[in-house]
């Protein structure tokens, strides 16, 4: 017997409708994932917040979903052809998307279904938000002014990197005793792509790494490089390969856009969540009528 672990062990039924707790559990790590990656964090200590906003996103698809399904007119053949075709461009292809739903290519007559509540709901969606007339100039520079983290560009540094591998020694201790002789001789001024080019176990195209943003490189060498001052040199570091050192080289800041750079993405941006909010109002009435329930899951074990 293999115990299900789950981090939300209740089901929420929706007007009758069950959502297994999978469903939420799935769009728990969705939502994290999103936050961590932003900022380059573990946000465990925002877990109930999260938890909290999965359970709101769930249920609010599935009032959605049930009426649409009671309210909007079935969709053509063509109509669910066309939507299917969709769903497959979104996951990549047709192999990915199968992939994906967890289903074989033979099975494909089974996404009928799903591809026509998915249409009723692109129907209602679109009946509710209906078409937005474009801001004026200054209530898009405005929006742009109150939301100018969006538009504004990631911080960047340039880095030089001496890499020693755990694979070319049996002595852990004595290859980092050997790196921090080298990075003493950095510290009192040595040139750093000469020794670089002598003790790396990198070839000397990759001792200068250009610029990188937050993201683009290893955690471990992010988290030292981002602390570090232009000119400094860091102390002998770890990580799973094995041991580096790093010397930053220039850095830039995060710097705002010009309005006239970004304004397509603002109007975009402004119409999303215009967007948004008529579905989140729109979702709240659906709610008070709604009747919602959570019960223990039943399914506290599988085979």
């Amino acid at each position: 017997m293999i115990q299900r672990l789950v981090l939300f062990p209740v089901q929420i039924v929706v007007n009758g409708e069950r959502i297994h707790p999978d469903v939420i559990d799935q769009e728990f790590c969705q939502i994290k994932s999103w936050h961590e990656r932003r900022s380059q964090m573990s946000c465990c200590e925002r877990d109930d917040e999260f938890l909290a906003q999965a359970k709101e996103n769930v249920i609010g698809r599935a009032l959605l979903s049930q009426k649409a399904e009671s309210s909007m007119p079935e969709p053509s053949d063509a109509e669910i052809h066309q939507t299917i075709e969709q769903m497959k461009r979104n996951y990549g292809g047709e192999a990915q998307f199968f992939a994906q739903a967890g289903i074989r290519p033979e099975e494909a007559h089974l996404l009928r279904k799903q591809a026509a509540i998915h249409g009723k709901v692109d129907k209602l969606v679109r009946k509710i938000c209906g078409e937005e007339t474009p801001p004026a100039e200054e209530a898009a520079r405005q929006y742009y002014g109150e939301n100018m983290e969006r538009y504004t560009s990631e911080p960047r540094v340039r880095a030089m990197h001496i890499y020693k591998s755990l694979r070319q020694t049996q002595d852990k201790e004595a290859l980092f005793w050997e790196c921090c002789q080298v990075r003493q001789k950095l510290a009192a001024g040595a040139d750093f792509a000469a020794v670089a080019e002598r003790f790396s176990d990198k070839p000397k195209e990759e001792v200068d790494l250009g610029w990188f943003q937050r993201g683009e490189l290893m955690d471990e060498f992010e988290f030292v490089a981002f602390s570090m001052k232009v000119g400094e040199v860091s102390p002998v570091f770890a990580s799973i390969h094995g041991f580096h050192i790093a010397k930053v080289t220039e850095k830039e800041p995060a710097t705002p856009q010009p309005f006239e750079t970004v304004k397509n993405k603002v109007l975009e941006d402004w119409r999303l969540d215009r967007r948004n909010q008529k579905l989140n109002d729109y979702v709240a009435k659906l709610r008070s009528d709604a009747d919602i329930q959570e019960i223990e899951d039943e399914e506290t074990e599988q085979h």
